[in-house]
C-alpha cells in the first residue's frame, strides 16, 4: 500500500481544499469535458437554461412511422441520457429536472426529444466549470426547499416533486421525480412534495446528529412557497379539498414542530 495524500480525483470527481477557510470544492469540469466531445458538442453555443422556458415534451413527439424510427437509430440518445445521468447524480443538481423530463422516452425517443438533450448539453458548454461548495456558515445546519409543478407531464398529468437539501453552503441531497398520484389542486401537489421532503429531512437530521455533532434540540428546515401547505401540516381538520389526500402524507404533520 502506498499513501498517495489526500485525494484529488475521484470517480471523475476533481475535488479541491481551501484549509484555511475549512472549503471543499466538488466538481467534474473534466468529465462534463469528455462527454461534450464524445456527442460532438463541446463547440456549441451555450444555454442560459437546462430547457428551453414551456417546453412540453409529449409521447406524440415519439416516432410512429418507419422512417422516423429509422432516422432515430443512429441518434446515441440513451447513451447521452445516462452520460447526462452520472453528472447528475454526482455534483449537477440543477439539470435534474431536465434529465427527469427527456429519461421518460428512452425507449423511444424522438427528435424534438432529442433536441431536448443537446439543449442540456448546451447548458453544460457554459457551466461545465461550475462546482459544489462545501463549508460551515454562520448559519450551518440541514436546510431544504421543496417545490413542484401542477399537472407538468402532458401525457399522464401528473406533477413533478422537486427539493434540494443544503449543509452550510453546499448542496448535499437533492431530487426531481414524477408523483406516483395524480393530484388536484397546486396545494395537494405541493403537499406530496413536502412529504417526500421531510422523508430526506429526517433522515438527514439523524446523519447530522451522528457525524457533525450537532445540538440535540437542533431539527431540519425545510421551506415551501404554498401557504396552503403551510396551514395543512399545521391543522389537523381534513377540508373538503384535502380529505381525499392520501394518509401517508399526513405524517408530515407529525414533524411539525
Amino acid at each position: 500500500m502506498k499513501d498517495l495524500g489526500p485525494a484529488r480525483h475521484l470517480l471523475g470527481m476533481k475535488i479541491s481544499r481551501h484549509h484555511d477557510k475549512r472549503q471543499l470544492f466538488l466538481s467534474q469540469t473534466d468529465y462534463i469535458g469528455r462527454v461534450l466531445e464524445h456527442f460532438n458538442m463541446q463547440s456549441a453555443k451555450s444555454a442560459s437554461t437546462p430547457l428551453p422556458f414551456n417546453l412540453r415534451l409529449s409521447q406524440r413527439d415519439c416516432p410512429t412511422s418507419g422512417s422516423e424510427g429509422e432516422d432515430m437509430k443512429s441518434v446515441p440518445y440513451a447513451p447521452a441520457v445516462s452520460s447526462l445521468m452520472y453528472a447528475m447524480v454526482a455534483t449537477r443538481p440543477d439539470i435534474s429536472h431536465a434529465l427527469g423530463v427527456v429519461s421518460k422516452f428512452m425507449h423511444n425517443p424522438g427528435r424534438s426529444h432529442w433536441n431536448a438533450v443537446k439543449h442540456v448539453f448546451k447548458y453544460l458548454v457554459g457551466t461545465k466549470d461550475h462546482d459544489i461548495l462545501f463549508g460551515l456558515n454562520s448559519t450551518s445546519g440541514v436546510v431544504g426547499y421543496t417545490d413542484s409543478d401542477f399537472a407538468g407531464c402532458v401525457d399522464s398529468r401528473k406533477s413533478t416533486t422537486r427539493y434540494c437539501f443544503k449543509f452550510g453552503y453546499g448542496a448535499m441531497s437533492w431530487k426531481s421525480k414524477l408523483q406516483e398520484c395524480t393530484t388536484t389542486s397546486t396545494t395537494e401537489v405541493e403537499y406530496v412534495a413536502a412529504s417526500d421532503a421531510t422523508k430526506e429531512a429526517l433522515w438527514l437530521g439523524c446523519l447530522a446528529h451522528t457525524f457533525w455533532q450537532v445540538d440535540s434540540d437542533w431539527a431540519p428546515v425545510v421551506y415551501n412557497d404554498n401557504q396552503g401547505v403551510v396551514a395543512l401540516s399545521k391543522n389537523p381538520v381534513h377540508h373538503n379539498a384535502s380529505k381525499h389526500i392520501y394518509v401517508r402524507y399526513h405524517f408530515v404533520r407529525d414533524c411539525v414542530i
